[in-house]
């Protein structure tokens, strides 16, 4: 397999376990005499040690580099040697180590990471002394199991910052867990070299896989066709777009008035509506307009908030935001008579066509309090979506038009209940009106978990930021690797609510500006668009005309 590696500049990151030292011997007689540099951070990253491991690792990394004229094309890391115990023979164990706080997962990412983090900082700064980084491949050589189920998130990650740096460059990891036994470094050292030229070598790879490869072309290594590799890992390579559905729910006073209304609301609780009026909105605001993304969101404001807060709604229209209706005193469904709601719709859609100037087309019941006789009201006043409902998380469909679920009278006999529910399909338009659905839910929202009143039973206000962030990127990058399985283009949404009384708080909007960094991190692989323009994609894609 030295065909593969011959000539090329690497760097090689370890440990000096003997299998370690045997894999850098092999690969540095791959790549040829003076291309190869070998650093060894394994002492540099445990705690404690030396008074400033990061700068004694660093200088190795520049060493390093500096040893290849600062021209590396492929950076190997061998993380078989990272697990503390779990892969070592016992007489090799550390005693050191069967006092470890961490897990063994815990430590194999933050070493193997760490070293990632050493020699890509280098490459940024090449970047940034105005160097041009050539296309380079990142290979991690280890296995799945150890990285307990994190494995694809953090290859996902890594491809991401790569590509940020060089955007042909690409990142894999050699699972050799698959194999009946320990592969030799030999065979990793030519499974490298297979990568190395793969014309798809990003993601989580197997080894057998590449052998697999291998004897299917051809059984002479130095004859395989480097023009006929292609190695499909679990990663996609691409992924279609994917449309992020940013939402704002301006409820500010309102919220204390239909759905949150309660004896005991005081002027403390009143305040905070005002703070999100006057502040709060304007925060976000500022924050969606640093990131270029402020026309490409959606407000759904209530009525009283629009006629309450004037000047702070033209600046949210003035950004290009789109405006949706959430109510008029953010009133519940189930609190207004038939005629109520016909009265409280009416008033609405006015004010909004007093703001905008436009007819509005979206609806968000408050609190997701939405009834048969709501849907039969948005499609009598022409709206073209609605966005309170979870029939599914990650794909529009038609509202239903079911007829309500029949509760369960236990006064009656067991077999008057003993029937199933009947439910028409998410992509069937019965009555012929394409009213779309546009999902949200509450674990895709800020304010139950990170905004607290005092009358309102579902909110608690006491979690950490970090732990609403985490939870939206697992989402995120579940979606990511699944959803292609329930659409027909490989494509989802990705609906996101925040509302300007609790992300506009001082503690929480950090956390939105870092979550809305960091889905715009992704680059072209994701997209912000108003409710508005996913809507119409929908209708598009099932060939019919929206209704705007």
């Amino acid at each position: 397999m030295s065909t593969y590696l011959s000539g090329r500049h690497a760097i090689l990151s370890g440990t000096q376990a003997s299998r370690a030292v045997v894999l850098q011997t092999e690969l540095a007689s791959a790549c040829g005499e003076g291309n190869t540099a070998t650093i060894n951070l394994d002492g540099l990253l445990s705690d404690g040690g030396s008074i400033s491991p990061e700068f004694e690792a660093t200088s190795q990394v520049r060493s390093a580099f500096g040893s290849l004229g600062d021209s590396v094309g492929l950076f190997v890391i061998d993380a078989r040697d990272l697990e503390p115990s779990g892969r070592d023979p016992i007489w090799e164990v550390p005693l050191s180590e069967w006092n470890q706080h961490k897990t063994s997962t815990q430590v194999v990412q933050q070493r193997t990471l760490l070293q990632v983090k050493l020699l890509l900082q280098h490459q940024l700064a090449l970047t940034k002394a105005g160097a041009s980084l050539k296309p380079f491949l990142l290979v991690i050589v280890g296995y799945r199991d150890a990285f307990d189920g994190a494995l694809d998130p953090v290859i996902a990650k890594l491809q991401r910052d790569v590509t940020w740096l060089q955007r042909s460059s690409s990142v894999s990891f050699l699972d050799l867990s698959t194999t009946a036994s320990e592969p030799t470094e030999q065979s990793i050292s030519a499974a490298i070299g297979i990568l190395a030229s793969s014309r798809t070598s990003v993601g989580v790879t197997s080894i057998n896989a590449v052998w697999s490869l291998r004897g299917a072309r051809n059984n002479d290594d130095e004859t395989l066709a480097i023009s006929d590799l292609t190695i499909h890992p679990t990663l996609a390579v691409k992924k279609p777009t994917i449309k992020i559905a940013l939402s704002f729910d301006f409820d500010a006073l309102s919220a204390f008035l239909g759905t949150g209304d309660h004896p005991d609301n005081c002027m403390s609780d009143y305040s905070t509506g005002a703070f999100s009026g006057r502040i709060g909105a304007r925060r976000l605001l500022r924050m969606l307009q640093k990131y270029q993304v402020a026309d490409k969101v959606t407000w759904f404001m209530p009525g009283h908030t629009i006629e309450t807060f004037p000047d702070t709604c033209k600046e949210i229209v003035a950004s290009g935001a789109e405006i949706g209706l959430h109510g008029y005193a953010h009133e519940g469904a189930f609190q207004m008579t038939e005629e109520q709601q016909r009265d409280v719709m009416t008033k609405c859609v006015q004010v909004v066509q007093n703001l905008t100037g436009k007819k509005v087309l979206g609806w968000r019941a408050p609190m997701y309090q939405i009834s048969e006789t709501t849907i039969a009201l948005l499609k009598e006043f022409g709206f073209l979506y609605d966005s309170s409902l979870s029939h599914h998380d990650s794909q529009p469909y038609f509202t239903p038009n079911d007829a309500p679920v029949e509760r369960i009278d236990f006064s009656k006999p067991a077999s008057s209940w003993l029937k199933p529910t009947p439910l028409g399909g998410l992509y069937e338009c019965k009555d012929g009106y394409p009213l779309v659905e546009i999902p949200i839910g509450w674990n895709n929202e800020d304010m139950m978990a990170l905004q607290y009143y005092p009358h309102v039973t579902n909110t608690n206000g006491n979690v950490d930021s970090r732990v609403v962030e985490q939870r939206w990127k697992d989402i995120f990058l579940w979606l990511w690797e699944n959803g292609k399985a329930e659409s027909e283009d490989g494509t989802f949404i990705f609906p996101l609510l925040m509302h300007p009384d609790t992300s506009g708080l001082a503690h929480v909007i950090t956390m939105a500006d870092r979550f809305v960094g960091w889905l715009r991190s992704w680059g072209d692989s994701v997209e912000f668009a108003t409710y508005e323009t996913i809507a119409c994609d929908f209708l598009k894609k099932k060939g019919m005309t929206p209704k705007v």
